[in-house]
């Protein structure tokens, strides 16, 4: 499950912690030099929502939660590939992302829902595919 190959390559387990510190390695990375012109926000901000996901939902009470995230960046845009160890996706597809009716008061508005609309909005060429192993692969590019 590990690829150290990636320009980015982080190993995390699935807890609401490691993912915050997964993503300050992920922002210190992304400060490099060699990716200071990229669109590193809009990476940061999907592998949130991804990330967030995964625990909150694949790895939902498990102890023994794992996530390999894997970039490279390439002709203005970043590959990423995120995978885990935790339950499939509802009917083996991703969510369709559609976005909560925001014509309503503020006191009515959900709480969640705007996650899946968010990365599809941000992402591009989003694959999900449930791996033999039992693993759940996520691909996505985020150009420039």
């Amino acid at each position: 499950m590990t690829n150290p190959q990636a320009d980015i390559h982080i190993e995390l387990e699935g807890t609401p912690q490691e993912v915050r510190n997964a993503l300050e390695t992920l922002r210190h990375k992304l400060t490099a030099q060699e990716f200071a012109a990229c669109n590193a926000g809009v990476l940061e901000i999907v592998l949130a929502e991804v990330l967030n996901n995964v625990v909150e939902h694949a790895l939902a009470g498990r102890q023994d939660g794992q996530i390999v995230i894997a970039c490279n960046y390439s002709d203005h845009c970043w590959f990423v590939e995120v995978r885990d160890n935790g339950a499939q996706m509802p009917e083996n597809k991703l969510p369709d992302g559609q976005m909560p009716d925001l014509e309503r008061d503020l006191s009515d508005m959900p709480e969640g829902g705007f996650g899946w609309g968010l990365v599809r909005s941000l992402a591009q060429d989003i694959d999900y595919q449930r791996r033999a192993t039992g693993h759940n692969r996520l691909s996505f590019r985020v150009p420039d």
